[in-house]
C-alpha cells in the first residue's frame, strides 16, 4: 500500500470537488428561485467515481496476479504484459473523471417558467453538506494516519 498517494485520498479529493460543484449549483438554484424562465442546475459525478473505483479494483487484481506469477517465474510477468495492459496499469486516478453540470428540463413549477423548488433545494443542500463533511472527515483521518506513520507515535 502506498501511504503517500493512495486511492482513498485521490478519490476523496475528486468527491469533494464534485460535492463543491453541486453546492455551487444548489446555491445558484436557490438564488434564482424567482428568476423567470430559470432552469435549475443538476450536478452528477458519482457514476464517474464508481467507474474509477471499479477500474482501480481491476488494476489491484492484475497486480495481485502478476505478483503470484512473479513468485513462480519472474520473467513470465514481463513477457506476459501487453502494451495495452501496461498502459491500463499506468492510468492515473483522475483519468475518466468528470463533473457534469446540466440544466434540469422538467416542467416549470410556476407561471414564470421557473422549475426551482426551494424546499427541495434546501434538502439537497443539507444532504450535500453532510456528504461533504463525511468525505472531509475521512480524508482528515487518512492524513492523520499518514502523519502518525511519518512522525512515529510517542509513547
Amino acid at each position: 500500500m502506498d501511504f503517500i498517494d493512495n486511492r482513498t485520498r485521490a478519490i476523496g479529493a475528486m468527491a469533494l470537488d464534485g460535492l463543491q460543484e453541486r453546492a455551487k449549483a444548489i446555491s445558484a438554484n436557490t438564488v434564482n428561485v424567482l428568476t423567470p424562465n430559470y432552469q435549475r442546475k443538476e450536478v452528477s459525478f458519482e457514476q464517474s467515481l464508481q467507474n474509477i473505483i471499479a477500474r482501480e479494483n481491476e488494476k489491484e487484481q492484475i497486480k495481485l496476479n502478476n505478483s503470484q506469477m512473479y513468485q513462480k517465474n519472474p520473467n513470465a510477468v514481463l513477457e506476459g504484459q501487453s502494451p495495452a495492459q501496461i498502459a491500463f496499469l499506468n492510468t492515473a486516478y483522475e483519468d475518466g473523471y468528470s463533473i457534469n453540470v446540466e440544466n434540469d428540463t422538467s416542467e416549470p413549477l410556476g407561471l414564470n417558467g421557473n422549475n426551482v423548488n426551494l424546499e427541495s433545494e434546501m434538502m439537497d443542500e443539507a444532504k450535500n453538506g453532510m456528504q461533504y463533511q463525511v468525505v472531509a472527515s475521512l480524508l482528515s483521518k487518512s492524513y492523520a494516519m499518514m502523519n502518525t506513520i511519518i512522525k512515529g507515535q510517542n509513547q
